[in-house]
């Protein structure tokens, strides 16, 4: 028992960073309002104006000792005429992270294969490509800018997330907002391409998986390349039941 008590102590790193060093290619959206409401729980309204941020991250120090890659959509929300982030989709190469992220924060993380390439030995293309069962479901392409002061945070904000298991038990509404310390941030040009699904994935019994072309993702409005500290802020506390309507809307992103 002292020695699990130890290992969670080890993990939240009270105090000091889940995650050093940790980038993310993070590009901003216009959204399909009409679209994207469907994805979103009850009691959760998108900001104005309707924007998303699609996102790749590679994270090479963490308190658990993985390295992994991931991926990811922010709707842009409020709740209660507080702003905040809901995630309504996101990948993930390691499956500690995945438990992490779903059990602790609710996060509807699967496993994907992630080829993230930011930059490293000198240069500026960025680019990043998702695959999900044997298809590309997700691509990013940018070219990297000049260094910014002023961008918003990244992981930095309130989010709101649903967590609890499928089936069915009753889900949650969780709220919390992570520790952020901004490195460095550059500007970027960029694109954002989704596969739309199509009938040979019908065939093999793939389609409506990480339906990503039914998000209402739009015209790429910005972004940017972060580098950033991210520690563990107050735990995520429950702000209201979810019923069972949700899981049904929104089972094909969250847990096919």
């Amino acid at each position: 028992m002292l020695e699990a008590a130890r290992k969670l102590w080890d993990l939240a790193n009270p105090g000091g960073f889940m995650y050093r060093d940790a980038v993310f290619f993070a590009v901003r959206v216009a959204l399909d309002e009409r679209a994207a409401r469907r994805w979103l729980p009850p009691g959760v309204a998108l900001a104005s104006p309707a924007t998303a941020t699609v996102f790749a991250a590679h994270f090479p120090h963490t308190s658990f000792g993985s390295v992994y890659d991931e991926a990811g959509v922010f709707f842009h929300v409020k709740r209660r005429f507080r702003n905040a982030v809901f995630c309504p989709w996101m990948v993930v190469t390691d499956d500690v992270a995945l438990i992490v992220g779903r059990e602790l924060l609710g996060y509807p993380k699967k496993l994907a294969k992630i080829a993230f390439d930011f930059g490293r030995g000198g240069g500026d293309e960025v680019s990043a490509v998702v695959e999900r069962r044997g298809r590309v479901v997700l691509r990013l392409r940018g070219r990297l800018g000049e260094k910014v002061d002023n961008a918003p945070p990244m992981l930095g904000q309130r989010a709101l997330n649903v967590r609890g298991s499928l089936g069915l038990a009753t889900q949650r509404l969780v709220t919390f907002t992570p520790r952020e310390r901004i490195v460095e941030v550059r500007s970027a040009s960029s694109e954002v391409i989704v596969a739309p699904q199509s009938d040979a994935w019908s065939e093999r019994g793939e389609r409506g998986r990480d339906p990503l072309d039914e998000l209402g993702l739009g015209t790429v409005l910005g972004a940017h390349l972060y580098r950033v500290d991210v520690g563990a802020g107050w735990p995520p506390r429950e702000v209201r039941t979810i019923g069972p309507s949700f899981v049904m809307r929104s089972l094909a992103a969250r847990w096919l």
